[in-house]
């Protein structure tokens, strides 16, 4: 390059490169936020806006209750929209926009005069000899037949105390006229399955904590609770039958949802299913349901590596006979199943360390099992994922795929999700948040996950399949269904809020942050000072809407160098260049939106640029 000044066009290639220093990524981007690559170009991913819930009973706005982490959408036989939200306190289906409780219920009993008051208090002590309930547990109560000092108990409460195993305290929101102990006459309530833990991590179990501490849980000292070892955190596993819907608790049991029966009813138990499992699915073609990590028939002892199924095309027939087609396995290695995925003509297996095709091939043996690979598993049950016949899912140390042979998927954001010191890196003791999401309409695939500074799922790896290249950002999603069912994604925050993604430009209403940084990059081997004096930009932005473009350089390409910046320069349709006065050897283009209904497409930028001597 002469000392006159030249026109130097700077085009970067697709995707975010994190796997190596800034300076050895020249000619890629390192930095993103909300944006897809597209045909190799950089765009802004589209918006979102909330999706308004009306809630059945009060009528009144509402949210998911809890942190949903798993969604489902199907129809049913008239053609009518269901979605289905878990989370660790519900299970709760959305039709027209109207959210009902379906969760299952453990018990309904009938109590005689179960209710103690205190004057002045809104507390209320419920006797009911071995309730089995915890802290934070949730009751229903439908009937109550004399009130008691002015409370008359009606609809939902929470468990926020557990004084032993015969009575618990809730807050009846009505303050009390007056103390009396058993009273109320007939009380009939719901008690729902037991809210789980929106978090891993291990319980205070007896003698933690102070004295009389309720602790994590409703445990703590005197409050005896078993801990579950780290894996504690709640989570389903969903399929349809038919119009009908199908879920299994893992740790917990089987049930089954009749759309016939419309959504006032609730979840039931499945009728002779195993009463612990881990995760659940149902075959395809051969539909069978199949329960992985199960209860050994018979003995009906758990074996987290059994893989039990029911006759086929039943949803009851558990038993195992000569005549039919109902029947177990038990896979040879591992300590538990992770999770299961149905692809073309088969299913893949997870266990904490192997990963198994099991195929049908009817007679006998009914299924067929055959390891694919060692020492490669997924990190959660939510982390597998089919996409037209190919396997995708995110192992411990890296990205995996299956399309007929077990690989690991290059990735440049590998190290950055994966490495100890890695920016990105997963949360391990909340990897099992982390699930995996797909937006065929882009070819994209969202890894969603909480940070290592984070309990919850904050960040997001994006890899785009059709073009083999990845970006990063932020998104606090803990569930996501794409579009199909509905003519959008659907996806829900860790508070219960539904969101419908792809909608617009904007964040629900605020502008939504989008930005992508590039490597730096030099002029030969760097060696000379270099003095730039214009940017012609060359990019796509709706009428009067701007982006802001700022230029980095530096002296020397060491990471911890001294950086200078240029700009913000803000950009719209009419401008034609950018003046400005930079003088380094590296440099770095950042391109940022951040208005409301602001969208952008970045083509080749050009910059105006001489030799300015080697000091």
């Amino acid at each position: 390059m002469s000392s006159s000044k030249q026109l130097k066009a700077v085009d970067f290639k697709a995707g975010v490169h994190r796997n190596t220093t800034e300076y050895n990524s020249e000619g890629f981007w390192v930095e993103s936020e909300k944006i897809r690559f597209r045909n190799s170009r950089v765009e802004k991913q589209g918006g979102f806006v909330s999706e308004g819930l009306t809630d059945s009973v009060t009528g009144l706005s509402t949210t998911f209750d809890g942190t949903p982490r798993k969604m489902m959408a199907w129809n049913n036989l008239s053609g009518i929209n269901f979605l289905l939200s878990t989370s660790e306190k519900k299970l709760e289906i959305v039709r027209s926009n109207v959210k009902y409780d379906v969760t299952p219920l453990r018990i309904t009993p009938s109590l005689t005069d179960p209710i103690t008051t205190v004057d002045t208090e809104s507390e209320v002590t419920i006797t009911h000899t071995s309730h089995g309930l915890n802290l934070n547990d949730i009751i229903n109560v439908t009937s109550q037949a004399a009130a008691v000092n002015g409370i008359t108990l009606e609809g939902e409460y929470v468990v926020i105390e557990v004084v032993d195993g015969d009575n618990y305290i809730i807050d009846s929101g009505t303050v009390a006229t007056g103390s009396t102990s058993g009273d109320g006459g007939a009380v009939e309530i719901d008690y729902l399955i037991g809210v789980g833990s929106t978090d891993n991590g291990g319980l205070t179990g007896w003698s933690g904590g102070s004295w009389g501490t309720l602790g994590a849980g409703g445990g703590g000292w005197g409050r005896p609770r078993v801990s579950t070892t780290g894996r504690s955190l709640r989570l389903w596993s969903t399929a349809t039958w038919g119009e009908d819907a199908l879920a299994c608790q893992r740790n917990g049991g089987l049930y089954h949802w009749d759309a016939t029966n419309g959504e006032n009813t609730r979840f039931q138990v499945l009728a002779n299913s195993p009463s612990q499992n881990l995760f659940m699915l149902v075959s395809q073609p051969s539909r069978h349901l199949i329960a992985f990590g199960s209860e050994v028939a018979a003995t009906e002892v758990f074996d987290p590596l059994i893989i039990r199924w029911a006759e086929q095309e039943t949803l009851t027939g558990w038993d195992i006979e000569s005549t039919n087609s109902a029947g177990e396995y038990r896979l040879a290695s591992g300590n538990f199943i992770v999770g299961a995925v149905q692809t073309r003509s088969e299913i893949l297996v997870f266990t904490d360390t192997d990963v198994y095709s099991m195929r049908y091939i009817g007679g006998n043996d009914v299924f067929q099992f055959t390891p694919l690979g060692t020492n490669v598993s997924a990190i959660s049950q939510n982390s597998i994922i089919d996409i037209n016949g190919i396997v995708y899912w995110v192992g411990y140390d890296s990205i995996y795929m299956y399309d007929g042979v077990v690989k690991e998927l290059p990735m440049s954001l590998s190290r950055y999700l994966f490495d100890q010191d890695g920016d990105g890196r997963i949360n391990q003791a909340q990897k099992e948040k982390t699930f995996v999401a797909v937006n065929k309409e882009f070819n994209e695939i969202f890894i969603f996950y909480p940070r290592y500074d984070s309990n919850e799922v904050s960040h997001y790896v994006k890899y785009n399949y059709a073009e083999g290249v990845s970006d990063y950002g932020t998104y606090n999603r803990t569930a996501w269904i794409d579009r199909g069912v509905f003519n959008r994604p659907y996806a829900t925050t860790s508070a219960g809020k539904l969101f419908i993604q792809e909608e617009g430009k904007d964040a629900d209403g605020a502008p939504l942050l989008a930005y992508i940084r590039s490597s730096y990059f030099d002029i030969g081997d760097g060696q000379e000072m270099v003095f730039i004096d214009r940017l012609i930009p060359d990019l796509t932005l709706p009428t009067n809407r701007n982006i802001s473009v700022t230029i980095f350089y530096k002296r020397y390409p060491q990471p911890q160098a001294q950086s200078y910046s240029k700009g913000p320069f803000f950009v719209d349709d009419s401008v034609e260049k950018v003046s400005c006065r930079v003088r380094g050897r590296q440099f770095s283009i950042e391109y940022r939106s951040n208005a409301s209904g602001s969208d952008f497409a970045l083509g080749k930028t050009r910059l105006s640029m001489q030799l300015d001597g080697g000091r």
